[in-house]
C-alpha cells in the first residue's frame, strides 16, 4: 500500500481557517435582523390560526377584534378573494391559501390576520376572533395518509417549479404528493439469489431547521412597487410568488 502526502502551502487556500463573514456581528449582537427593522407608521400583523386539524369553516366573527382600539383591520380569506381571485401559493404545489378558504387542513393554518399599532394589541385582538368549525375526520400519520379515505386536498395543483410533478395535475382522491417508479433488472431474481434479505421499518422524530432569526416579513409599499424585507431563505421564490399572486411584473 502506498501513501501520498500533500504539503500545505502556508500562503495557499488548503488548510486555511476561514471565518464566516457575519459571525462577529452575530455573536456581538450587532447583526441586523428583519425582526428589528422599524419603518415609519408601520403596523404589526398577527395571525389567528386554526385550532382543529380538519374542518369546514361555518362562520368567522371578527367584530370584537375590529372594535379594539389600536386595530386598523382584520383580514380573512374572503377579503383576500376580493383582491386575488386565486390566492393559492406554494413552491411545489399551489395548495396553500393565503388565509383559509372554506375549510382548514391542519392545526395552525392561518385563518385571519389582525393589523394593529403594536404586537400586543394585535395579539389581544386575535384572542377576540371567534370561528365556528364543523370538524371533519383527520389523518395524523404519513403512512396512514397514503391509503386513508380522509383526503387533505381535493385536487393536486403542481406549481410547475418541479418538472417531475407535472403529471400530477388534476389528480384527485389522493394524499400522495409524489410517486416515482424505478425498475432495473430482475428484482425477484436478485432477492432469490441474495445471501441475506433485510427488511425493516425505520421511523424518526420530526425535524425542523431552527435559525436564530424569527420567521418574519415586512412589506414596504412604494410608488408602483413594494419592497419586502423577509427572513426567508428563498428571496427569489418570495418575489416570484408575490408578483404572480398580484399580477405584477417581477422587475
Amino acid at each position: 500500500m502506498s501513501t501520498t502526502t500533500f504539503k500545505t502551502n502556508p500562503q495557499g487556500q488548503v488548510g486555511r481557517s476561514v471565518s464566516r463573514v457575519e459571525s462577529h456581528a452575530k455573536v456581538t449582537g450587532r447583526a441586523d435582523y428583519t425582526h428589528n427593522l422599524v419603518l415609519p407608521r408601520m403596523l404589526t400583523g398577527k395571525i389567528f390560526r386554526s385550532t382543529v386539524a380538519h374542518g369546514h369553516i361555518r362562520a368567522i366573527d371578527t367584530s370584537a377584534a375590529a372594535q379594539l382600539p389600536g386595530v386598523h383591520a382584520v383580514v380573512t380569506g374572503q377579503d383576500i378573494l376580493r383582491i386575488i381571485p386565486d390566492p393559492y401559493y406554494g413552491p411545489a404545489f399551489h395548495d396553500q391559501p393565503i388565509l383559509a378558504l372554506g375549510k382548514v387542513h391542519y392545526v395552525g393554518e392561518p385563518v385571519a390576520v389582525v393589523l394593529a399599532d403594536d404586537p400586543h394589541i394585535a395579539e389581544e385582538a386575535c384572542a377576540l376572533i371567534m370561528v365556528d368549525y364543523e370538524e371533519l375526520p383527520a389523518v395524523f400519520d404519513e403512512v396512514e395518509a397514503g391509503k386513508s379515505e380522509v383526503i387533505v386536498h381535493e385536487r393536486l395543483k403542481p406549481a410547475g417549479t418541479f418538472p417531475d410533478l407535472k403529471h400530477l395535475v388534476g389528480r384527485t382522491h389522493t394524499n400522495v404528493a409524489l410517486d416515482f417508479h424505478l425498475k432495473r433488472g430482475d428484482v425477484d431474481k436478485a432477492f432469490a439469489e441474495a445471501d441475506h434479505v433485510f427488511e425493516h421499518t425505520f421511523r424518526t422524530q420530526q425535524v425542523m431547521h431552527t435559525p436564530m432569526e424569527p420567521m418574519v416579513s415586512i412589506a414596504e409599499p412604494g410608488h408602483q412597487q413594494i419592497t419586502i424585507h423577509t427572513a426567508s431563505q428563498s428571496p427569489s421564490f418570495v418575489r416570484i410568488e408575490i408578483a404572480r399572486l398580484l399580477g405584477w411584473q417581477e422587475n
